[in-house]
């Protein structure tokens, strides 16, 4: 009974060593299965142990970033005239049909198992993205007629392909823009800034784009130049509230209008024209009044986007026009489909609701400053600023140098638009005395 148990024994050891051999190596970072066919040998020292693979090992290693495939794997190369299954277990590039032959494979041969084994061991290829970011989304500009404003658009190289950039302004600012480059490559991680040069050419509101295509990929940033003229009589402005940005053809657009007399302190009647055009600069709606404003006048307009008006991007322009002052404002918005609205509108009220109890506990917060704490009188400078330039201005004038009198008066100019009323008011007569003292130099 014993020597049959030995003799079980000893048959067992001898067909393990014509199997297949299978082990596990392991670590915190990987695991991985390592199959040895018949015929595998093992070397051994004091050291370390070595098992050569001559059969074929398959098998997949993955990670959160990659996934390699590996076949046909052999450590060992066959001689000429040794039993084979693929090209690549032949030493010497020799071809296999059945065995490894120096002498060339016949057509539609075994030969083919190279190509398998090759396209087996390519699985670890490199995947091209081709994509860029660009910075601001959009660009909003109010300038004097003749002013001049820089942008700096940011360009960056996001993917790991080299990109052919194009770079253009769409037909309706196309006059009004001038690009620092408008063709270059950027590699990949590289970026680049385009300076965009806004000029105010000529009196009005102008929508439209400065348009990227990187090889196949195509970006654009909206852009919106409101111009008006130097000599300002009133501030204009518009306000689409948050609910009204995006509405359905056919509904209601409301919008916050605000009119500021910088002018002579009387009541005076202005001519008002409000138009909404698309981008490609088509008129949807237009309409005007006539309007009597002495100090300041704030009013909510309403107007009926036409039936047929298209989903996409829309502008809103009032032009205010009292004598030859000639002021201008725009707001962005968007005709969506009805489900793209109601879906809008659900999210606007419940934001509507957060927004009305935040703001009811900072009005309280703020009224009890108020009533603690004393009034303190914050000055940001731009009033002495103005005051100064329109001094230097005049200094410029008294020894005839009219070209440094004109850049003070753009100057003072530029910091004029941006002053409260009760600032413009102090600074208006002065201003225009320096105005008209140069507009015939």
């Amino acid at each position: 009974m014993k020597k049959r148990k030995l003799g079980v024994f000893a048959l067992i050891l001898l067909l393990l060593a014509f199997s297949a051999f299978a082990e596990r190596v392991s670590s915190a970072n990987y695991k991985q299965n390592v199959i040895v066919s018949e015929g595998g040998e093992s070397t051994s020292s004091s050291s370390y142990d070595l098992i050569t693979a001559i059969g074929i090992i398959n098998s997949v290693i993955t990670s959160s970033s990659y996934i390699n495939k590996l076949g046909f794997f052999h450590t060992i190369l066959l001689a000429d005239g040794q039993p084979c299954t693929s090209a690549n277990q032949c030493e010497g590039g020799f071809c296999c049909s059945s065995i490894c032959k120096s002498s060339s494979c016949p057509s539609g041969g075994g030969g083919g198992g190279g190509a398998a084994a090759a396209a087996g061991v390519g699985g670890n290829s490199l995947l091209l993205i081709k994509n860029f970011s660009i910075s601001p989304a959009s660009i909003y500009q109010q300038l004097a007629l003749g002013a001049t404003n820089v942008t700096p658009i940011m360009i960056k190289n996001t993917g790991n392909f080299t990109l052919d950039f194009i770079l253009s302004a769409s037909t309706t600012v196309n006059e009004l823009i001038s690009l620092s480059e408008t063709t270059f490559s950027l590699a990949p991680t590289q970026e680049k800034i385009v300076d965009a040069t806004l000029t105010g050419k000529k009196i009005g509101s102008y929508f439209g784009s400065i348009d990227i295509t990187g090889d196949s990929i195509q970006k654009s940033i909206d852009v919106v130049i409101d111009v008006q003229s130097q000599q300002a009589l009133f501030d204009a402005k518009i306000d689409i509230p948050l609910a009204y940005k995006e509405v359905e053809a056919g509904k209601e657009l409301k919008a916050q209008v605000t009119l500021i007399n910088i002018g002579p302190a009387k009541t005076v009647d202005v001519s008002i024209n409000y138009l909404i055009k698309d981008k490609s600069g088509n008129a949807i709606h237009e309409s005007s009044e006539i309007l009597a404003v002495e100090k300041q006048v704030s009013f909510v307009k309403s107007f009926s986007m036409p039936e047929n008006a298209q989903p996409g991007d829309y502008i809103l322009t009032i032009e205010v026009r009292y004598q030859n002052s000639f002021a201008v404002s725009s707001d962005l918005f968007k005709v969506v489909k009805k489900e793209e609205a109601i879906k809008k509108f659900a999210v606007i009220k419940t934001k509507t609701a957060l927004m009305t109890i935040s703001f009811s506990v900072v009005v309280l917060v703020l009224l009890f400053l108020y009533l603690l704490i004393p009034k303190i009188r914050f000055s940001d400078g731009k009033l002495e600023k103005c005051l100064k330039a329109i001094s230097d201005a005049k200094e410029a004038i008294a020894i005839n140098d009219i070209y440094r009198a004109k850049e003070l008066y753009n100057a003072a100019r530029s910091i004029y638009v941006d002053l409260e009323t009760k600032g413009k008011r102090e600074i208006y007569e002065k201003l225009m005395w320096l105005y008209n003292t140069l507009k015939n130099r």
